[in-house]
This record gives structure tokens, C-alpha cells and sequence, in this order.
């Protein structure tokens, strides 16, 4: 949900704008990141979660930019597969994790969704979802190494959360001056951008717990499986029409993460 409302403000104001006052919202979160996390004032752990939330920031305008040109229904699952292979491939080349079968079936099941969403149509449309797929991708690589750098510093709790909403305000706001977009949302998207950004906030702060308590592969593989509720808002309140081969891939991306996810 906080991904949907803000690609809708992403619609009515400059990505940035909604990126800062989503992460400016986000600290309504900070007393419930007091009740269940530790915190422990680990400058390492600070500056893992401060770069974290810097490139998760940078991916987090990129994926506002994509779900603005009228594609919610494809830019979320492939941002998600990405962000969900990448932890993967990370314990794979560098913890030295096995690949299993059906997570190596879901890599292919996420590159061919993404080659037949970005083949589908006429060149129009390919132009057009080829846009939005490139912006899909880097926002997913952005999520992805949010998510392993979050996970090697949650141990840290509140400070870590701070620190990680800094580093994405920081980003957000050097994008927005030198890009000379407004800086401050408009009020046209205000609610859009409170309802995301707290949903973004608790969103963080649970997934923060999860990875203290629990292995990168499975905190980060569950946690993108939102792309399902995504594209149902898409289709339900937006009546976003995807065609057939768009559509498609859509569903095999999702697809992607749940075996992925489930090997």
C-alpha cells in the first residue's frame, strides 16, 4: 500500500518531493522501533544503514518516476523481482549459500517476464514500457542492496532506522536541488503522502526486526511480495489496463518471487 499511494503522488508532484515527505512521515515509526528493537549506538551499523537508505532512496524516486508513466501493473513485480534476486545472488557468490532449484527457476522466470513485458505492443508501447522497465530495474538493484545493507546493520535498532531515513532524505533532497524540482510536496498529494510514508515507515521498522531475528534470504524474499496487492490497487482503483503480453509477464514475475522465495 505505501508503495501504491506513493506512486500515485508520484503522479501529481515531482518523485522527489514524495520521496522526502515519505521519509519525513516515516518517523512516525520511530516510537514503536523503540518499543521492539534495541538501540545501541554502533557507528559501523549507522553507516551501513545510512547508505542503504541513500541508494534505497535513489531507487525509491526512480520507482516513483516509473509507476507515474501509467504502468503500476509492471514496474512493481519486476522492481520486486529484482530486489528479490539480488539478496539471493548475494548469499550465493558471497556467504556462500547453495542455489536451489526452484530459486534458479524463479532468476529465468523474472528474466523472461521481463522480456516479454518489454516486447509487448507496438513501438509505442514498447518505448514506453521499455522506459519504465529500465527505471524498474535500477530501483530494483537500489532495493535490493537496501535490503543487504539494512540487514548487516539492524543490529544497531532505532539509531540504524534513523540513520537509514537520513540517508534517503539526503538523497532525495541533493536529487531534488540539483534536478530543480520543489523541494516541499504539494498539498494536492499530502494524504496520499501521509498514508505512505507511515505505512513505509512500520514497514521498515518490522522488516528491520525480522532480519535481526531471521536469515537476509527470507526477511528480503517475503518482504517483496507486495507487488500482488500493488497491482490489484492498479487494476481495481486506477482501472489500469495492461495488454495480454504485459499482462503476462506481470504474473510470471510474481510468479519469479514466490519460487524464489519458497525454495
Amino acid at each position: 500500500m505505501a508503495d501504491f499511494t506513493g506512486g500515485l503522488a508520484a503522479r501529481r508532484m515531482p518523485p522527489p518531493s514524495v520521496a522526502i515527505g515519505v521519509e519525513a512521515v516515516g518517523l512516525v515509526a520511530v516510537p514503536f522501533a523503540i518499543w521492539i528493537m534495541p538501540t545501541q549506538w554502533n557507528l559501523e551499523a549507522m553507516a551501513l544503514t545510512f547508505a542503504g537508505g541513500a541508494i534505497g532512496g535513489f531507487g525509491l524516486i526512480l520507482f516513483y518516476r516509473a509507476m507515474s508513466l501509467d504502468l503500476i501493473g509492471v514496474v512493481a513485480p519486476i522492481t520486486a523481482v529484482i530486489a528479490a534476486a539480488l539478496p539471493t545472488a548475494v548469499g550465493v557468490l558471497v556467504a556462500g549459500e547453495k542455489l536451489h532449484l526452484g530459486q534458479g527457476a524463479g532468476i529465468v522466470a523474472g528474466l523472461v517476464a521481463i522480456a516479454m513485458i518489454n516486447g509487448a505492443g507496438g513501438r509505442d508501447a514498447r518505448l514506453g514500457a521499455g522506459r519504465a522497465l529500465g527505471l524498474a530495474i535500477v530501483a530494483g538493484v537500489g532495493f535490493g542492496l537496501f535490503f543487504i545493507l539494512y540487514h548487516a546493520g539492524s543490529s544497531a535498532g532505532v539509531t540504524a532506522f534513523v540513520s537509514g531515513r537520513a540517508g534517503s532524505a539526503v538523497v532525495a533532497l541533493t536529487y531534488a536541488l540539483v534536478t530543480r524540482v520543489p523541494i516541499m510536496p504539494q498539498a494536492s498529494g499530502l494524504r496520499l503522502i501521509a498514508i505512505g510514508g507511515a505505512l513505509d515507515g512500520f514497514g521498515v521498522v518490522l522488516y528491520m526486526f525480522a532480519t535481526v531475528h531471521g536469515l537476509l534470504s527470507i526477511s528480503a524474499l517475503l518482504t517483496s511480495f507486495y507487488p500482488a496487492f500493488t497491482i490489484v490497487c492498479a487494476r481495481l482503483l486506477l482501472k489500469e489496463r495492461l495488454n495480454t503480453m504485459q499482462a503476462s509477464g506481470a504474473v510470471l514475475a510474481v510468479v519469479a518471487i514466490a519460487l524464489i522465495a519458497a525454495a
